[in-house]
């Protein structure tokens, strides 16, 4: 009823107030937390209430017993720590995905022990991952995956790393912040427009013209004429191809431009709308020039992945509306 007043929420909100971000970490006694858990708090209170019992009814087997479950609890606090204790962890950016798909992040987790370990890990309020065998010395890789609703640079969330092995009676855990991040291009809403071309002719033929100077190699497509495919790069480095030429697809060249929904208007709609049209021109091999009030992308290698980032950082760098 009263959040404020959850000891577990404000204990969480101290512990992520702590962790800074950093693109490595490694687990050290001043970032590792101990808690007993249910079970391990009953007991607690069982060996407590035994031990009352037995300093007033004077019996050893009551004394043996308590002290014993005591004993217990604190091996399980140690052994609890060394689980977490000198874990090392580092993030790898994502690959740029749309708003609403999930980023794929890669967590990797290493120790420098002979055993193994057991342990878990949890995005901030995400699921939770188990890893029942963590060998030493060995990278482990994991992956998170995090969905984000705007487009831009998403960070990746705080991690929670705990575990409760082996007797799960304590547990320990510890907060981490990593600097990962992926970027998120803005989500493709389909649009009728379909722009004006900048010149008057048809749509470039597949044959380069003998007077068309070379400009740049772009990875082959499927439906390539095999005269565009650069058979010498392919030979020496094993990679599929092909030639673009300077002069090539003028005619046919389609501008995308910020200007054909007018001025005003909702600009997420907009940076929607032009990133489905990149999207159908790339699927259409459509030569095309994305013309934003800030910056234009025209043909160059990887002209896809430039026009979306040009869509998904708009108004992201001080960049004035238009």
């Amino acid at each position: 009823m009263f959040p404020f007043l959850d000891p577990r929420r404000r204990l969480r909100r101290w512990m992520l107030r702590r962790a800074t971000p950093q693109p490595h970490c490694r687990l050290e006694q001043n970032r590792i937390y101990l808690l007993p858990t249910r079970f391990g708090l009953t007991l607690g209170l069982v060996a407590l209430a035994v031990w009352i019992g037995a300093l007033n009814y004077d019996v050893s087997l009551a004394y043996a017993l308590s002290f014993w479950v005591a004993g217990l609890l604190l091996v399980a606090v140690l052994l609890a720590y060394r689980q977490l204790a000198g874990l090392q962890l580092r993030a790898l950016d994502a690959e740029p995905v749309f708003a609403g798909d999930a980023a794929r992040f890669r967590v990797l987790l290493r120790h420098e022990d002979d055993g193994e370990r057991q342990l878990s890990l949890a995005l901030e309020d995400g699921a939770e991952t188990r890893i029942d065998r963590l060998p030493g010395g060995e990278e482990f890789e994991l992956l998170l995956s995090v969905c984000g609703s705007r487009r831009g640079y998403m960070a990746l969330p705080a991690c929670q790393v705990w575990s409760e092995a082996p007797f799960g009676l304590v547990r320990a855990s510890a907060w981490v912040r990593l600097t990962a991040q992926a970027l998120l291009f803005p989500a493709p809403l389909q649009d009728g427009q379909r722009g004006r071309s900048l010149g008057g002719g048809d749509q470039p033929s597949d044959q380069p013209g003998e007077e068309e100077d070379f400009s740049h190699l772009d990875a082959y497509r499927v439906g390539d004429s095999p005269r565009r495919i650069a058979w010498k790069v392919l030979a020496r480095r094993g990679a599929l191809v092909s030639k673009q030429f300077a002069g090539e697809g003028r005619a046919g060249l389609l501008a995308l431009d910020w200007q054909d929904y007018g001025r005003g208007g909702d600009v997420e709609l907009k940076l929607s709308r032009l990133a489905w049209r990149v999207e159908q021109c790339e699927r259409l091999r459509q030569p095309y020039v994305l013309k934003l009030p800030t910056r234009s992308v025209g043909p160059q290698p990887q002209q896809r992945l430039l026009a979306l980032t040009a869509l998904a950082l708009y108004l992201e760098r001080g960049d004035e509306r238009s």
